[in-house]
């Protein structure tokens, strides 16, 4: 993550994110971050989950596994040229993964 006011990088400190420029500190929320702690350093690395997908939408596809109609799609040559692509699902709210041919 880059710091708001100087656009330096950011890096974890005691569960905030600190700017290693102008000391800049920043809460991480629980909702928008997982933390992970590596047993061998003394480092905290905090990753941060994209919230919003920058895949398409389709409201007609619905989810095996969860029923919700609307779903993320990616499209992809996977077979020789002369074939049709697949076409790759995430669901918009299990996130299950699913492909049609």
């Amino acid at each position: 993550m880059f710091c708001p006011k100087c656009g330096s990088l950011m890096s974890p400190s005691g569960g905030k994110l600190v700017c290693s420029s102008c000391k800049h500190t920043e809460n991480v929320s629980e909702k928008k971050a997982s933390r992970i702690v590596s047993r061998g350093s003394s480092k905290e690395v905090i990753m941060i989950r994209e919230e919003k997908s920058t895949e398409p939408l389709d409201s007609d596809a619905v989810c095996p596994k969860c029923q919700h109609r609307g779903a993320y799609y990616l499209l992809k040559q996977t077979r020789s040229a002369d074939e049709p692509e697949t076409k790759f699902y995430t669901c918009e709210s299990c996130a299950h993964r699913w492909r049609e041919y």
